[in-house]
């Protein structure tokens, strides 16, 4: 069966409807998950990054963060001076700097790892069990398309 024009068309009106809905509460949602730990979006996505890799280098957290090295390195100061993050150069390579997890920020990191997932956990029990692996997997899908689709337009 053909796919009419029209309905296509409808079908994109109500996605971006939707999506519009999801982007809104996705934004409060992040608002009070980072703002109640007292750190901000960019820093909260910092510190899961550099939980999840252990001792790292900024360079190549700036390439997965995708964030310009001077808006990083912001981030970075603010979590040093916040006693979150140790930096120091590079053993390999004296020109980078490496960075980790204090003992204070690791239990920030797990604080805000445990408010996420509670709060999902929340969430999940809202869809049907049979519907959650297919609502992980549209968000992957998703999240993919759009990062393509953007690095397409915008390399």
């Amino acid at each position: 069966m053909k796919t009419d024009e029209s309905d296509v068309d409808v079908e994109i009106g109500r996605f971006r409807r939707d999506l519009r809905v999801l982007e809104r509460e996705i934004a409060r949602s992040l608002s009070s998950e980072t703002g109640c730990c007292g750190v901000t979006l960019a820093q909260c996505h910092l510190l899961m990054e550099v939980a999840e890799k252990g001792r790292t280098g900024v360079t190549e957290l700036s390439a997965v963060l995708e964030l310009d090295k001077s808006t990083l390195s912001r981030a970075v100061d603010g979590l040093v001076q916040s006693g979150l993050l140790n930096r120091e150069p590079d053993p390999e390579n004296r020109r980078c700097q490496v960075v980790s997890l204090t003992p204070k920020g690791r239990k920030k990191a797990d604080s805000i790892n445990g408010l996420c997932d509670e709060s999902y956990r929340l969430m999940f029990s809202f869809i049907p069990e049979g519907k959650r692996a297919s609502v992980a997997e549209a968000v992957s899908l998703l999240g993919t398309a759009m990062h393509c689709m953007r690095r397409e337009c915008c390399p």
